[in-house]
Order: C-alpha cells, then sequence, then structure tokens
C-alpha cells in the first residue's frame, strides 16, 4: 500500500513539474564538484558555509582545505578556485548530459527559523551590516537613543578589529 501510494506520489510530482513553465526567473549558481560528480544548490541561512566547507575538504587539494578552516567571508569568497559554478536557465538543462548523472542536492531551513536566523545574523553578528542596522532602527524605532545608535558603531569597530 504504502509503496503505490509513494510512486502515485512521484508520478503526481512529475506532472505537476512537466505541466510547470521550466525556465528560471533567476539563474541559480549551483556548487559542482567534477571529481565527485555532485552539484549542490546553496540556500542563504540553511547551513550553505558548512557544506562549502565539507566539499572544499572533499576535493583533497591542501589549499582548499586551508580555506575550509578560513572565515565565513573568505569561504564564500573563495570557494569559487576550487569548486565550479554552474548557471542554468532552467531544470531541464540540469538533467541533460553530463549533469544528469551527477548527485543532486539541496538542504532547506525551516522558514521561520531561517528568518530569525537572518534577523541575528545581520542584526548581531556581521560587522558589515552596520548601516543596514542604522536603517531599521531609524524607520521603525520612534526616537532611537543616542546610545543605541553608538552600540552600533561599537560593535562595527570590533568587528572590524578581528576581521
Amino acid at each position: 500500500m504504502q509503496q503505490q501510494q509513494q510512486q502515485q506520489r512521484q508520478r503526481n510530482l512529475r506532472e505537476a513539474c512537466l505541466a510547470s513553465n521550466d525556465t528560471w526567473s533567476n539563474p541559480g549558481r549551483l556548487i559542482v564538484n567534477h571529481d565527485l560528480r555532485l552539484i549542490f544548490c546553496i540556500v542563504g541561512k540553511a547551513a550553505g558555509t558548512n557544506w562549502l566547507r565539507l566539499l572544499l575538504q572533499l576535493t583533497g587539494n591542501p589549499a582548499a582545505q586551508l580555506l575550509a578552516s578560513t572565515d565565513r567571508s573568505s569561504v564564500h569568497g573563495m570557494f569559487s578556485y576550487y569548486l565550479g559554478l554552474v548557471s542554468l536557465q532552467n531544470a531541464t538543462q540540469l538533467a541533460s548530459t553530463p549533469l544528469k548523472d551527477y548527485y543532486k542536492f539541496v538542504f532547506v531551513r525551516q522558514p521561520l527559523e531561517r528568518l530569525v536566523s537572518a534577523y541575528r545574523d545581520k542584526m548581531f553578528r556581521a560587522g558589515n551590516y552596520v548601516a543596514m542596522r542604522k536603517n531599521i532602527i531609524r524607520r521603525f524605532r520612534h526616537n532611537p537613543s543616542p546610545r543605541c545608535m553608538d552600540t552600533l558603531d561599537l560593535l562595527a569597530h570590533s568587528f572590524n578589529v578581528f576581521a
């Protein structure tokens, strides 16, 4: 019974995909490792940095492995030197030769957790978002205290010192 249900679900999924428009309005960049024959679609705030680190380690390249142990911004800024990028216009290209035999994967996260994580990251962790923080505070807080704005400047300075 369960096997029949699963087969029916797969048929429904195939039919829905065929009926939908296959063109992507914003072609995604997919990370590819040709040696391991895999393609990874990175989704923000869903452990993408950790997966990039793992893929860099799996290359076996000492320089890539060293990059994997560095800070997050370096990993995101330089991974493309060791891992390939594929830009596709539609899902049909992903299923075509030579990519059709590659293992394809993506990790997602519960949307509310992802939103909270992005908020925490932008408002409390990353030093390069101070201007954005100030704009958000000015826009949504009536009469923000100078202490609040000074704290943001201090926070930005501490990030720059340790970067």
